[in-house]
C-alpha cells in the first residue's frame, strides 16, 4: 500500500518530465510552424480590413451601451433608486440615438450617376453587348 502511495506522488512528476523533452516540443513546434505555414499568405484589401475595424468598433460601442443600460437597471431595481433608473433611460436612449445615427449612415445616398449612364467596366479590354438602344440616333440608320 505505502509502495502504491509513492507511485501516485512520483508518477505524475516523471511523466511530465517526460513530456517537456526536446523531441516533444520540436513536434510541436514543427507543427506549430505547418499550422502556420497553412494559413492563406493573401493579403488582405485595406478597404476591407478598414469596414472589419469600423464594424468591430460599432459592435463594441452597441455591447458598452447595452450592458450600461441593464446593469443601472439592475441596480435600480435592486436599490429602488429613481436616480439609477434615471441613468438606465439615458442609456437606453443613447443607445437608440446610436441605431439611428448607424440607420442613417447606412441608407445614405451614393455618388449621383447620370441617367442612362453604363456601369464603368470593371477591366480593361473587356466586352460589353450594346443594343440598338444604346447607340446614337445615327448609328441606327
Amino acid at each position: 500500500m505505502l509502495g502504491g502511495l509513492w507511485a501516485a506522488l512520483l508518477l505524475p512528476s516523471f511523466l511530465d518530465s517526460r513530456h517537456d523533452a526536446p523531441l516533444t516540443s520540436t513536434k510541436s513546434f514543427d507543427q506549430r510552424i505547418a499550422k502556420l505555414a497553412s494559413l492563406r499568405t493573401e493579403s488582405i484589401d485595406p478597404l476591407e480590413l478598414r469596414r472589419r475595424r469600423v464594424q468591430a468598433r460599432r459592435r463594441r460601442v452597441m455591447v458598452g451601451l447595452v450592458g450600461a443600460a441593464l446593469v443601472t437597471l439592475v441596480a435600480a431595481i435592486i436599490t429602488g433608486s429613481i436616480p439609477l433608473l434615471l441613468v438606465s433611460l439615458a442609456f437606453d436612449g443613447m443607445f437608440v440615438a446610436y441605431l439611428a445615427a448607424l440607420n442613417s449612415v447606412q441608407h445614405r445616398p451614393g455618388p449621383a450617376r447620370l441617367p442612362n449612364t453604363p456601369e464603368p467596366a470593371d477591366g480593361y479590354g473587356e466586352l460589353r453587348l450594346v443594343g440598338d438602344d444604346d447607340l446614337p440616333k445615327a448609328a441606327n440608320r
